[in-house]
């Protein structure tokens, strides 16, 4: 009769590797944190629909353009939604962000009313993250990099030259059998090669 060998004991980390097979843990594999829940979501979108048509009209100008007091509670508020949105407070949240809409409304009138106005462009400003981004259609793309240092400012020709290099033919797949989809990342293009002229 051949020895037969007992297997060894499997260790805690094996245990546990075994037990988690199959499982996604979020922050593991990714940058990304863990994503709100859908009421958390639902609570928050008011609050982003008019941030980004905020943005749209002022840029990232218009705290400066009110008494400091406003901007700072504004500021307060966001700061108390991101810890409400973590917590997935819904209700919090839902109230806050009504807060946030209000506060935009009144800085926007207070703005107005004390003689501001919005930054004059042709084109589209957007905010992306913590960044504002402006997409001239025509102008002077130097007077307005002057005038708004803090914006990432391209024409939209320049948008059109990145897109059509290596990613034109991913980025029609990509449409054609998702309408919807956006872009949400972009990892290292270590391979592009941009000529500035």
């Amino acid at each position: 009769m051949a020895n037969v060998k007992k297997p060894a004991p499997k260790s805690a980390a094996a245990k546990k590797a075994m037990a988690d097979r199959g499982t996604f843990k979020v922050g593991g594999n990714s940058s990304y944190g863990k994503p709100y829940s859908h009421l958390v979501s639902a609570a928050v979108m008011p609050y982003v629909r008019a941030s980004a048509a905020s943005v749209s009209v002022w840029g990232d100008t218009l705290a400066g353009c009110v008494p400091p007091a406003f901007a700072v509670r504004y500021q307060q508020l966001k700061n108390e939604l991101d810890g409400q949105m973590i917590a997935e407070d819904h209700a919090a949240t839902q109230a806050t962000a009504a807060s946030l809409c209000k506060a935009l409304q009144v800085m926007d009138t207070t703005a107005r009313k004390d003689g501001h106005v919005p930054p004059a462009i042709d084109g589209h400003v957007v905010q992306y993250g913590d960044k504002v981004f402006a997409f001239l259609v025509s102008g002077d793309i130097a007077a307005v990099r002057a005038r708004y240092p803090s914006w990432s400012v391209y024409h939209l020709s320049d948008v059109c030259a990145v897109l059509s290099g290596r990613l034109d033919g991913m980025m029609a797949d990509v449409a054609n059998a998702f309408p919807n989809a956006r872009i949400v990342g972009v990892g290292p293009m270590i391979e592009d090669e941009i000529s500035f002229g």
